[in-house]
């Protein structure tokens, strides 16, 4: 068979596509310009992405110079013979795992690379770095497979992204021809994993060869799924519990929150906190909860305009996946990660899993969609531009309990008393729209008394639709007992209870003595 039906052509050079093209092919439209001499208009000649579409998709940037156009995909629809020629091994070499490779910390990559003597690597990326070692793996005939988060660009191709980068464009990204998105009715967010070939001549990124599984279900299954807008949603039913039972400090947290705000698959709620009141903690008690009593959930943390030794904490002390954009990112950076996360977990869901998401915090990811939002000429109390926040709501709206199965949960954190109206604002627009919502008192926390729970203010809507009728009213009994009582005396007193007991259903029982 030859080239063309084995492989999608592009353009060759600039001078097949229109005039402000994204460059052909990698650089080679600007060589044959210089070589055959002819001037071209608004060209930019396979330099880098035209700037509006790297905004527009938040493009392949940094070392590699933009997405350099798109590369000479294989087309999908080739026999295994074809498919071992076309990717020029004999089958049966080493394999190497690219996602295995971005594990690794860096010194153990430079170790490797220079195992497989590579030269002029002590200044690369890690990246780079990866990619090199790729292109020199390759190069001796052997076969790599790998995996990503798939972004589709304005321009109908698509980049597999890595969630150890916290899907940040990179050299290392793979490439997915429009043929292959169009054939599997492939979506921005879903989780791909296949077999990858090496860049040819004038080529920049590794390309998919063959798509092996989609949100790990094989390609034939994902066809028939349900869109997530068709989804219906529902109150949700079944609970999350996040006692551990094993009496520690730490699990304090986690039995306050079951008492006084529980919480289930395909709940939206907010935990409303002033400035050094615990909310950081509260999320990691939340997600080393979830993650030990829930293992069948997608766990995802998503770290907004973070300190970055916060993420590194976080990444370490949780078990399960941490997307994160530190404070010293650009806003579009902040977007478009939170973009890749919702997305991702809108595909899962379709596939009948169940997701949660923690955000901290949905008011600075809200200050990032109104940085980037153009501007309407309506501008709301504290400089929050009148359409800016219809794209936030959206992300909190997403979580909800599925009747077809499957559901998406989002924890989100909203910063008060920071001295902002802009913040003041932003928690206003969102304060009816959870279904379940925690308070974090500033009174409490200086007194250093944890978890700093404003208990009467604290709550979940209709609670009664996943936790048993016997513990609801004596966790309606409670209630009652604390109402009266002051927010930090309650504290207190429930904390201090709760220390004596290893369990929640110990605790109800010392209660009736």
């Amino acid at each position: 068979m030859s080239e063309e039906t084995v492989e999608e052509r592009q353009p060759k050079d600039s001078t097949s596509s229109s005039n402000n093209n994204n460059g052909g092919n990698g650089g080679n439209g600007g060589s044959n310009n210089n070589r055959r001499g002819r001037r071209r208009k608004n060209n930019n000649g396979g330099s880098s992405n035209n700037s509006n579409n790297n905004k527009k998709s938040g493009g392949n940037r940094g070392r590699s110079g933009g997405n350099k156009g798109p590369n000479n995909p294989p087309n999908e629809d080739i026999d295994e013979a074809e498919f071992e020629a076309y990717a020029g091994v004999a089958g049966d070499g080493p394999i190497l795992n690219l996602t295995e490779l971005k594990r690794k910390t860096a010194a153990e990559l430079m170790e490797m690379a220079q195992d497989m003597n590579l030269e002029n690597i002590s200044r690369l990326r890690k990246q780079d770095l990866i990619f090199a070692m790729l292109k020199a793996h390759a190069k001796s005939g052997e076969r790599i497979y790998g995996d990503g988060v798939l972004e589709i660009l304005s321009d109908g191709f698509g980049f597999l992204r890595s969630n150890e980068s916290s899907y940040m464009a990179g050299p290392d990204d793979i490439y997915v021809s429009p043929s292959q998105i169009r054939r599997f009715a492939l979506r921005t967010g879903d989780n791909i994993r296949g077999r990858i070939r090496p860049p040819k001549e004038s080529e920049r990124y590794f390309a998919l060869l063959k798509v092996d599984d989609i949100n790990e279900d094989p390609p034939e299954k994902s066809k028939g799924k349900v869109l997530f807008e068709n989804l219906t949603p529902l109150f949700p039913t079944e609970r999350l519990h996040m006692e551990l039972g094993n009496g520690s400090t730490e699990d304090i947290t986690a039995r306050t929150i079951d008492l006084v705000a529980p919480f289930g698959k395909g709940q939206r709620g907010l935990i409303v906190s002033p400035p050094k009141a615990g909310k950081t903690m509260m999320m990691q008690n939340i997600a080393q909860s979830i993650a030990h009593n829930h293992p069948d959930c997608h766990l995802i943390v998503l770290l907004i305009d973070e300190r970055p030794e916060e993420v590194t904490e976080m990444e370490r002390s949780v078990r399960g996946e941490v997307v994160s954009s530190t404070f010293d990112e650009p806003a579009a950076r902040h977007v478009q990660v939170a973009d890749m996360v919702i997305e991702k977990a809108k595909r899962l869901v379709e596939h009948k899993k169940d997701v949660v998401i923690l955000l901290d915090s949905i008011t600075r990811l809200a200050r990032a969609y109104n940085t980037v939002a153009p501007s309407s000429g309506k501008v709301l109390t504290g400089g929050v531009d009148a359409n800016a926040l219809q794209k936030p709501k959206r992300f909190f709206g997403a979580a909800r309990n599925v009747e077809e199965g499957g559901s998406l949960t989002i924890m989100a954190t909203a910063l008060i008393e920071t001295g902002s109206k802009m913040d003041e604002v932003i928690y206003e627009e969102f304060k009816g729209t959870g279904n379940m919502e925690i308070h974090l008192d500033r009174r409490i926390a200086e007194k250093r008394v944890y978890p700093a729970i404003h208990v009467n203010r604290s709550g979940t809507r209709r609670e009664e639709k996943m936790v048993p009728q016997d513990e609801l009213q004596r966790m309606w009994v409670l209630r009652k007992l604390l109402h009266g009582m002051d927010d930090l005396a309650a504290m207190e007193l429930l904390i201090d209870r709760m220390k004596q007991t290893k369990t929640n259903a110990e605790f109800f029982e010392s209660m009736k003595r």
